[in-house]
């Protein structure tokens, strides 16, 4: 077996076309969707195969992965409206799995009202799997739970822009070219202007439900939680809320063309 590069050291590896991953109580509501998705048409997700003795086995989705966006091929303007277009399909297919689900249902990630349909949870770049400049799969859906679909596209504009502070390591673009990446992301996904309008503030809330989560398993003695916090990723979070907010109106400027918007 190969052991797979993510955020869970020794715990992931590839077994030929399959995945051996940990499984959580909520997984079997999360392969119940992963069939869903199949049997909607979209075959970009893997697909469940087994759950046994703790681990969850999926299939091994085919590509490449990378979170660096300064790398040319996964921060290219191809890329990112690839990857909105992607989401789009995603948030079509998911529809309907909550209303014809016969089974409880149970998520990691608290569901958020509206539940409208089943979020990704964590559409970011090191969950994306690509070919070039094109997105072409989605892994990891552990954190799916119902919300609107603008709470995963929140999330999503976020990471793909991502709205960072420049000066810290690894962002890799500034804030102009950020502001420039959210419409695209945006126009990719085909955000109507409720949408747009929306996005600020829902990403803003989409950030301080992940501190909160973040924070509530550190504290319940989650020790992956616990490192996080400690090693001080949840700051990072709390600086990028500070620059979110005090670019807010440039960003939503910026989504739906308002006076002192500057186009790409």
């Amino acid at each position: 077996m190969l052991e797979l590069e993510g955020g869970r050291t020794g715990l992931i590896w590839r077994d030929g076309n399959c995945v051996r991953r940990p499984a959580g109580p909520w997984t079997p509501t999360v392969h119940r969707f992963l069939r869903h998705l199949r049997r909607a048409g979209f075959s970009a997700a893997p697909m469940p195969l087994a759950l046994e003795e703790g681990e969850e086995i999926v299939s091994f989705v085919e590509g490449r992965v990378c979170e660096d966006l300064a790398d040319p091929a996964t921060g290219s303007r191809a890329m990112l409206a690839s990857a909105g277009a992607l989401l789009r399909r995603f948030h079509d297919a998911a529809r309907g799995f909550l209303e014809t689900d016969p089974e409880e249902q149970l998520w990691m990630l608290p569901p958020r009202e509206p539940r409208a349909i089943v979020c990704h949870g964590d559409f970011a770049p090191y969950n994306v799997v690509t070919a070039g400049e094109a997105a072409i799969g989605i892994i990891d859906f552990d954190a799916c739970h119902p919300a609107p679909a603008v709470w995963d596209l929140a999330y999503a504009v976020y990471r793909w822009a991502p709205l960072s502070e420049p000066a810290q390591d690894g962002v890799a673009f500034g804030t102009e070219e950020q502001l420039r990446r959210a419409r695209l992301f945006c126009d990719a996904y085909g955000a109507d202007e409720e949408d747009r309008r929306q996005l600020p503030d829902m990403i803003v809330e989409r950030l301080g439900a992940l501190l909160d989560f973040m924070r509530a398993r550190a504290d319940a003695g989650d020790a992956a939680y616990a490192e996080n916090v400690e090693a001080g990723h949840s700051d990072i979070y709390i600086r990028d809320l500070d620059y979110i907010g005090q670019n807010r109106d440039q960003l939503l400027r910026a989504l739906i063309d308002e006076p002192g918007h500057k186009p790409a």
